[in-house]
This record gives C-alpha cells, structure tokens and sequence, in this order.
C-alpha cells in the first residue's frame, strides 16, 4: 500500500544533505523514489527511500533486507542493462526506526508500464520487430543478472527504465522545467532498457527457497503456488508476461487481478494447467495449494490468444518458451537467445510494408 494521499513528505536527514529532492517519481509498497541532484557530483540521480518505521503508510524495511537490495545492486555492477547502484546511507539519528536510502544513477522519465499507455493512447501498437527488439534488451540483462548468482524475483513493467539519451543529468533542471520534461517526446529508435526495482531480489540458490509472499501478475505459477522449489526461470516467466503485454497493445498485463486467485484463473486459463501438473514438484505441493487450479482450461490457449497475424512462429516459439507453466521445461534467459526469432531483422520493404501497416516507422 502507498503512503496517504496528500501527506507532507518527510524530510531528508543530515546524512543525507548532499542530494536536493527534484521530484517524486513514483512509489512502491515499501517506499518512494525521487529524482534528486547530487550536489557533490554535479549530476542527476534516484534516491529510493525505504520506510524504517511503517509510520508513512509503507511497508518496514529494516537493514537485513535494505542490505540484501544493496548487495545485489552491486553484484550487478557494470552490467549495462541494469539500473547502476552507486551509495547506500541510513538515516544515523534514527538507528533502529529511522528510513534507508538507496541512490542509483538516474536513468529516464518514463518506465515500460508508462510507455505501454502512452502507446495506446498514441494509437501506436508495437510491431513485432519492436517487440523483439526490447525483449532482446531485456533478455540479455536478465541472463547477465544470472549470470552472477542474481535471482530478480520482480520483473515486471514497472521495474523496466527507459533511457532515450534526451536528459542531460549533468545539467541541474531548471525551475518550472519538470512538466515539460514529463510531456516531453520519446525517441523510440534510441531507447536503452534498463532493469531496476531489485527490492526483492536474491542471491545464492538452493533446494528450498524462500517463500515469496508479494506476488503479482507477473509471478511465475509456482510462486502463485507458493512453493519453494524455484529458480531463475521465475524471472524468464516474467520477461514472457512482458513479451505478451507489449504483443496485446492494452498496456495492461494480460494477467491482472484483484487478488492471487484471479490471477491464478487467468494464468491457468490461458497457459492451461497440463504443464504444471507435470512438474515434478507438483506432487509436494499442499493439497490447499493445489485446490486453488481452476478445474478447467487443462490446454493452453496462448496460441488462440496470439494468432500467425499478430505473432510469428519464430515469436511464439520464444511466448510459449517463456510462459511455460512447468518450470522444468520453461526456457532460460540463455536458451531463449539462442532461438531464431532473436537472429532475425526485418529489412528492405517487407519490413517498411509491415511497419507502416501499424503505423510505425522502421528503424535507420
């Protein structure tokens, strides 16, 4: 839940005296971001605060769990795509209550959620090509984040950054400059995504993890399960919710509920419920958790959903990879780019044909 609707935000500390709080970028379940102007540096940046106390509306954090954040962060450092993690400070006069702030390089204006409306709004539905393009980006951050031992456990719209190279952040912004900048075009053909929002990331695996209590409709169905026999292809499950979302053109998520049935009936009805039952740790589910299975849609109708004319077979080989409801046969991030459909380019004027037909310019 977010913090009350026009309540006074709360002062920085003193050890946090070097950043000017710019502006509100959004807010989460455990704290708020801001854009800020890191007196020192002479540059733009994220500060994320999270909650000590719970006294704000937020939920608490407390230092194991602001430390774990932080410590993924860095174990990401130097991975391009991922939103880079530069200091963490705790409000020193406030020991045991008092707020944690984690500062990030600042990345854009808009994340992936708001750009999927602004789409939508625009009459401007991604073609495949585009799709392919920003699932590439996406795909490749989230092997490399595996790669050093990293599970995300979040990877949704929200937590994806889009960086268009039209902010400078090492011009302080002007006064009266915010509203501009939030109207301001997007250059579609040089967007950077970036993957941040590592709030409930992890490291290290094991045979048993921890229960992930936050689900989302972008949770992979053995958390909406919630079992702890999982591993990265939580997050790939993930990244294939984002495929279908962009591939819809609602800008909502294909999977969204008001509550973890819901979801899970919308997961199930569409992915179908074979897949899952053949999982090997299927059997060790409770049966409460196992009640909780629609009792129809044992097939998947993901294909009915995404037909040839909207998706390639190329394409819906990675869709179904990637929202493959048995863990076990769900696609990694590395085995997913290895698929064809990564290889391929559109060019000459099949390319500029289809790209036109929904309304969008090819690349240059």
């Amino acid at each position: 839940m977010a913090a009350s609707a026009g309540k006074k935000e709360a002062a920085w500390p003193a050890t946090m005296a070097r950043y000017e709080r710019l502006e509100k970028l959004g807010a989460g379940i455990n704290g708020e971001v801001f854009k800020a102007w890191d007196t020192q540096d002479n540059l733009i940046v994220a500060v994320k605060r999270l909650s000590g106390s719970g006294d704000d509306g937020f939920i608490i954090s407390g230092l194991p769990e602001v430390m774990r954040e932080a410590m993924c962060l860095g174990a990401c450092r130097g991975i391009p795509s991922i939103v880079q993690h530069r200091r963490t400070y705790a409000d020193a006069c406030q020991s045991e209550t008092g707020d944690f702030f984690i500062v990030m390089d600042y990345v854009g204006r808009l994340n992936l959620r708001g750009y999927m409306q602004r789409r939508v709004h625009r009459r401007r539905p991604f073609s495949e090509d585009e799709v392919r393009r920003i699932m590439k980006q996406l795909v490749e951050g989230v092997k490399a984040v595996h790669g050093v031992d990293i599970l995300h456990l979040d990877i949704k719209p929200e937590n994806v950054l889009l960086d268009d190279g039209t902010e400078d952040r090492t011009q302080r912004p002007k006064k009266g400059g915010v509203e501009a900048d939030v109207r301001g075009e997007v250059k579609d053909n040089r967007i950077v995504y970036k993957i941040g929002g590592f709030g409930m990331s992890t490291k290290g695996r094991g045979k048993k993890q921890p229960e992930v209590i936050i689900l989302t409709p972008y949770s992979a169905p053995e958390l909406l399960l919630h079992s702890r026999e999982y591993d990265d292809r939580v997050d790939t499950w993930g990244l294939g919710c984002i495929m279908a979302d962009l591939l819809s053109g609602t800008g909502a998520s294909m999977f969204d509920g008001e509550s973890d049935i819901e979801i899970m009936a919308k997961v199930f009805g569409i992915v179908g419920t074979e897949g899952i039952k053949e999982w090997s740790g299927y059997s060790g589910l409770a049966a409460d958790r196992k009640s909780k299975l629609p009792g129809k849609g044992g097939v998947s109708r993901l294909r009915q959903k995404f037909p040839s004319r909207k998706l390639s077979s190329a394409g819906f080989e990675v869709l179904s990879g990637l929202l493959e409801s048995n863990p076990e046969k769900r696609l990694t991030a590395a085995e997913a780019l290895q698929k064809p459909w990564f290889g391929k380019q559109r060019h000459g004027f099949a390319g500029f044909f289809k790209s036109c037909m929904v309304g969008v310019l090819p690349e240059t």
